[in-house]
């Protein structure tokens, strides 16, 4: 291959990395978290995917997945009105006016994992917005109860989700892909949360942009010669 098709490939290949690191915000994992600091559950903290019985706010529903002893996984999505949605299928989604509208538009995922037996694993959490991913959580994460075991508490959260720039009726759903449950499913549900610091690009962002860069430059002089 001539060094003007690899440069060219190199400088697509950046546009695009840039593009979808871009698009989906990077969730950050905390915890564990202190027993009873972060909670509880509650209509005013809705569920958006659970295996529990939640409290909710009126017509904001959840996915009420069932899943009880040793679990090998689960790959569940939000819904509302409440119904259990089976493993892989996308519910109803919510619009950001409803979310907005409970815990308004910045928010955390809160994590009530509900075992100590530990093994657990979060392979993926996402918030997809439109039909796109918008924010999201790659593991895979060894992820266990360490003092709020199904108490309702979180035991770990995921945020910050910002959907200010939203409209009141874009869609939202919620994905979670677990593995190793042992004692029944987790309780993931939103609290009200703030803005982070502004983010500065990491390296590997910089880098994609300045091989973005020179690539499409060295493109051009060679057009111009």
């Amino acid at each position: 291959m001539h060094a003007k098709n690899w440069i060219q490939l190199g400088a697509t290949a950046a546009i695009f990395a840039l593009a979808e690191a871009a698009f989906a915000v990077p969730l950050t994992l905390t915890g564990p978290i202190a027993v009873n600091s972060v909670g509880p559950q509650s209509a005013s903290a809705p569920c958006v995917i659970a295996a529990t019985n939640c409290s909710q706010p009126a017509n904001f529903g959840f996915n009420n997945f069932t899943a009880n002893g040793n679990t090998s996984s689960y790959n569940m999505y939000s819904t509302t009105p409440t119904a259990t949605v089976a493993d892989g299928v996308q519910g109803t989604p919510y619009t950001v006016s409803q979310i907005e509208t409970v815990v308004g538009s910045v928010f955390q995922i809160a994590i009530d994992v509900n075992t100590a037996a530990g093994g657990e694993t979060l392979q993926l959490f996402e918030v997809i917005v439109n039909g796109a991913v918008a924010y999201n959580y790659v593991g895979p994460t060894p992820i266990g109860a360490i003092v709020n075991n199904g108490n309702g508490y979180a035991d770990w959260t995921l945020g910050v989700v910002n959907l200010s720039s939203f409209l009141d009726t874009d869609t939202v759903l919620f994905h979670a892909n677990w593995t190793g449950a042992s004692d029944g499913g987790e309780s993931f549900f939103l609290i009200a949360g703030s803005l982070p610091p502004t983010q500065i690009p990491e390296p590997t962002t910089l880098a994609l942009v300045a091989i973005a860069m020179l690539g499409l430059g060295a493109i051009r002089r060679r057009r111009t010669v």
